[in-house]
């Protein structure tokens, strides 16, 4: 009870830091004139893994040797950008992320447990050769991003320009699905790869990750820019079922390309 107690107190900590930081702005960046909008487009590339509690696992039988490691995670998105004045921008986006975490199981033997589905849910190899299994958990979303980026400097010749950026993106839940992968040389009855369209878990249909950054600005002319934004994010909320709780923290980066032109800041 205590240590349930002392994590639900840190997330509420961490939650309330991440916030303070998207939140505590100046309120009146918002009564701004937008008097600059730009569009455009960006792919995103991550890792990341996820914070669970200590019980996620005890309903699964494919907990023998397994330890949490990290996942690659992607996603592509639309933007739409409108100036709030001279050191503020407004970026609200729409797209595609796929978040998860990963778990492995290493130094299996034979008759040790695996995902039920994999073969006959037992190792039924005898050889010596090293045996691991990766379980890959996917969550993937529709997304809105809802970023406020405030200037922080620019280069001397105008072409490089800094923000420190900050935000809070909601979510709705396409699919979720697990991926088991077998080491090279290692196969379940003739398989080395497991698909299933399902995680295991009582994913939630809406999440919310609250993200922190900086978006890099590379200005080719008044109507092209090409853009960098690496971001940290965290689910405060977990998206699955509190018996089974996870709460992904990832570290991404969007790459991508603006058109037209945002007023220049001072």
């Amino acid at each position: 009870m205590t240590t349930t107690t002392n994590w639900n107190l840190k997330q509420i900590s961490i939650s309330c830091i991440l916030l303070a930081i998207c939140f505590t702005l100046p309120n009146t960046l918002f009564a701004q004139s937008k008097t600059d909008f730009s569009y455009g487009l960006s792919v995103n590339l991550g890792y990341g893994s996820a914070i669970t509690n200590n019980e996620s696992y005890l309903n699964y039988t494919d907990t023998i040797n397994s330890s949490k490691t990290g996942h690659f995670n992607k996603g592509a998105h639309i933007w739409f950008n409108y100036s709030l004045g001279k050191k503020y921008d407004l970026q609200v986006g729409l797209g595609y992320e796929q978040v998860g975490f990963a778990r492995e199981q290493s130094n299996l033997n034979f008759k040790n447990y695996t995902y039920p589905g994999m073969g006959t849910g037992r190792i039924e190899d005898l050889s010596n050769s090293e045996k691991v299994i990766t379980y890959n958990y996917r969550f993937n979303y529709i997304q809105v991003p809802i970023m406020v980026n405030t200037f922080l400097g620019r280069s001397n010749d105008f072409k490089w320009i800094y923000h420190f950026t900050a935000g809070l993106t909601p979510q709705i839940m396409v699919n979720h699905q697990l991926i088991a992968n077998c080491n090279p040389g290692f196969s379940i009855d003739g398989e080395d790869q497991f698909k299933f369209d399902s995680t295991g878990f009582s994913a939630r249909l809406l999440a919310m990750n609250l993200q922190i950054g900086m978006l890099i600005e590379n200005r080719v002319n008044k109507n092209k820019t090409y853009f960098i934004q690496p971001i940290i994010g965290y689910y405060p909320f977990s998206i699955t079922s509190i018996a089974n709780a996870a709460n992904p923290l990832i570290f991404s980066v969007n790459l991508g390309l603006k058109l037209a032109s945002l007023k220049n800041a001072d």
